[in-house]
């Protein structure tokens, strides 16, 4: 944690971005509920940028940030409303940003324990389809980051109706993909974690790309031995790794899960039917340079349900660099 200027410790707790859209109503909502889980506060923040401030500074020098902070705070003021009609009886700060969002949710997230945004948001500063809001913090945020999914329609709806509030108990798995990289093992203990807060299992899923090749009878056989011997090896790995995670975490109850199919394809799938899906900033293939690897990319664009990115340790990532 970073320390503020009076020497104070800083704890923004679980930081939600809110724009009043109905993506962002159910992103406060479930940072709300992570707050009270993990008995930490839960920092609501909101930016805007007034998209003329350049020619206020010209014509009027002085303190024109009053514009996109009034913006801001209504925001804000909007968010307060719905968590006191949720009956949200947690530790609530609210922080305006004036300027870029992405820049300004980055920033905060290294005092944060967790990042939580919708899918998409309002207008230009919050994204289009999945969002580049959304799209951008996950490769750069300092700590895991949360990606809220909605139903297609969402934007349909009006009035109170917009935003859909998880069941009181879910009790859907958590998944996570893992392969041998170190990326993967930090998402895995993120996710094991998350999975004891919540009471629920966990799926330790790794995905193994199909076999092609000709149709001779002699391959066909080859082919079905290797398979099924690929598949032995996986789920060696994975009793490894449901080990080590269980001395980690212990009192999760974790199941191996080899799926047959691209990396991100896999993760897709498990979207659909996981209450969170979680994900290292990147695995083992592409390059090492690569802030968010391709499996995640993909997997957030196309999720059907919410998602996690963990980022590796700053002291483990510098071990691989």
């Amino acid at each position: 944690m970073a320390t503020s200027s009076t020497g104070e410790t800083l704890n923004l707790g679980v930081v939600v971005g809110f724009d009043g859209s109905p993506h962002s109503q159910n992103a406060l909502r479930w940072a709300a509920r992570a707050a009270t889980r993990r008995n930490t506060p839960l920092t609501v923040t909101s930016a805007y940028l007034f998209p003329y401030s350049d020619y206020l500074h010209s014509v009027a020098p002085g303190p024109d940030d009053d514009v996109s902070r009034r913006i801001a705070d209504g925001m804000l003021a909007e968010a307060r409303q719905l968590l006191e009609d949720d009956g949200h009886q947690g530790e609530v700060d609210y922080l305006a940003i004036i300027g870029d969002a992405t820049a300004g949710l980055v920033s905060v997230s290294a005092d944060a324990e967790l990042l939580v945004v919708g899918r998409r948001g309002l207008g230009r500063f919050w994204g289009r389809i999945l969002g580049s809001v959304a799209a951008a913090l996950p490769a750069y945020a300092h700590c895991p980051t949360v990606v809220v999914h909605s139903p297609e329609d969402v934007e349909r709806r009006a009035g109170d109706d917009a935003a859909i509030p998880e069941p009181a108990r879910d009790t859907r798995a958590i998944c996570v993909g893992v392969d041998s990289s170190a990326h993967a093992r930090a998402a895995a203990i993120t996710a094991a974690e998350e999975a004891k807060r919540l009471g629920v299992s966990l799926e330790v899923v790794h995905a193994q790309p199909p076999f092609t090749g000709t149709s001779s009878v002699w391959y066909l056989q080859q082919h079905e031995d290797l398979e099924q011997q690929t598949t032995q090896n996986t789920l060696e790995f994975l009793g490894e790794e449901i080990e080590f995670l269980q001395e980690q975490v212990p009192g999760v109850e974790i199941k191996p899960t080899v799926m047959r199919g691209a990396p991100a394809e896999a993760m897709i799938e498990c979207s659909q039917r996981s209450q969170l899906t979680v994900l290292g900033t990147r695995g083992r293939g592409g390059f090492a340079s690569l802030l968010l690897g391709s499996v995640s990319r993909t997997t957030l664009e196309h999720a059907r349900g919410t998602v996690m990115v963990v980022p590796l340790p700053s002291d483990d990532s510098k071990q691989t660099q």
